[in-house]
């Protein structure tokens, strides 16, 4: 009986024990909460901004044109009139394909033709005999009929004798093998010597250099957005970075857009041309177009690090009237090289926003915003 009291009377004293300290501890709790300071967190606030927007994609020098030089006539290769790798003019003889055979064609051309037209003279005569004849009955019908297809047939003669000595000193043109535009040519697959011919293949190579194209693709999302903020191609500047991250001094202009997208890849060709007058952008040459707006324009524009993602999309938080942070969703556009973003949509200017402290920030919670540049 007294070891049953005992035991009662321990169970009374843990417990009267146990609340207290329940009690201090909630008490102690409170206190915390009460001295522990306000979270600060960095803010900026948003304006809306003039800017020229900017855009830059991948990019692979090539020529304008590029023209594979071959004979037109056979005959052995008689002089080179240039140095493997020289800038050429339009015009300018390259190739001598020896002449002598082809001079030799055109001269007997031409006496084909004189003794076509001499038998053409007098088909004519013996035609117009004839007719007087046939006035006077002194010749039957069938020999005027004789008489008129001999001259028409001689008339005939003079025209494909013409023709022939045309395309005899076509040929002899064609030894002469010159530049059909200005440009840099290759090297030479052929020496002096041998026997070429238009089954022989391309002698040598020209491409254009002055101007050259800097050619990109842009994927569908970046074509709207390009065709958003920059407008019309005329209002745009191209500028060609190197792969080693020298800016090209002369800037370019986009002259070429694709009339569709391509269905694998989803993107559209677009070309930037280039004045090269020192032939430093070389052909097959890699490096960035950057597009940048001529005409600036008014946008929303934040720090790309405040702007957080998350299964619905993309969106930044903010401080209302009541320091309390507030999730907003928003659009982002343009990402411009100095790490800000362009917004199209959720942002309207004057709001209170965090760029700073996400990971110790939650919806609804109350924080003490510190302005900074």
């Amino acid at each position: 009986m007294k070891k049953s009291i005992l035991w009662g009377v321990a169970a009374l004293v843990l417990i009267g024990g146990g609340y207290v300290g329940y009690q201090y501890w909630i008490s102690t709790q409170n206190q915390t909460q009460a001295e522990r300071p306000t979270q600060a967190v960095d803010v900026i606030t948003v304006k809306m901004q003039k800017i020229n927007p900017e855009a830059s994609f991948v990019a692979k020098i090539e020529s304008k044109d590029k023209v594979g030089l071959r004979a037109r006539v056979t005959g052995f290769l008689q002089e080179q009139l240039f140095e493997d790798g020289d800038m050429v003019s339009k015009g300018q003889p390259l190739f001598l394909i020896e002449k002598v055979n082809f001079e030799a064609q055109v001269r007997q051309a031409e006496a084909n033709l004189e003794k076509a037209k001499a038998s053409a003279v007098n088909a004519k005569a013996q035609y117009d005999r004839t007719k007087t004849l046939f006035k006077t009955k002194d010749v039957s019908e069938a020999k005027l009929d004789e008489a008129k297809a001999a001259n028409d047939s001689a008339v005939a003669t003079v025209a494909e004798m013409k023709a022939l000595l045309d395309l005899a000193k076509k040929d002899l043109e064609y030894t002469t093998i010159v530049a059909p535009m200005n440009g840099k040519i290759g090297e030479t697959t052929f020496s002096v010597g041998e026997l070429i011919g238009p089954e022989s293949g391309v002698l040598a190579e020209i491409v254009s250099i002055d101007p050259i194209d800097a050619v990109f693709s842009v994927s569908e999302n970046q074509l709207l957005m390009l065709q958003n903020l920059f407008g019309k191609e005329t209002d745009t500047e191209a500028v060609f970075i190197a792969a080693d991250g020298r800016v090209y001094p002369n800037k370019g202009q986009i002259n070429f857009i694709d009339v569709a997208l391509d269905e694998a890849m989803n993107t559209l060709k677009m070309k930037a041309s280039f004045p090269n007058p020192d032939h430093r952008l070389i052909s097959g040459q890699y490096g960035r177009v950057n597009l940048k707006g001529i005409n600036p324009i008014d946008k929303i524009v934040i720090p790309m690090k405040a702007v957080q993602r998350d299964m619905s999309g993309a969106f930044v938080y903010l401080v209302d009237a009541d320091n309390k942070i507030v999730k907003q969703a928003v659009q982002t556009g343009l990402e411009l090289p100095n790490f800000d973003v362009v917004i199209e949509s959720g942002l309207t200017g004057g709001e209170t926003l965090v760029v700073a402290g996400f990971q110790k920030i939650a919806p609804q919670m109350t924080v003490d915003p510190v302005p900074v540049q």
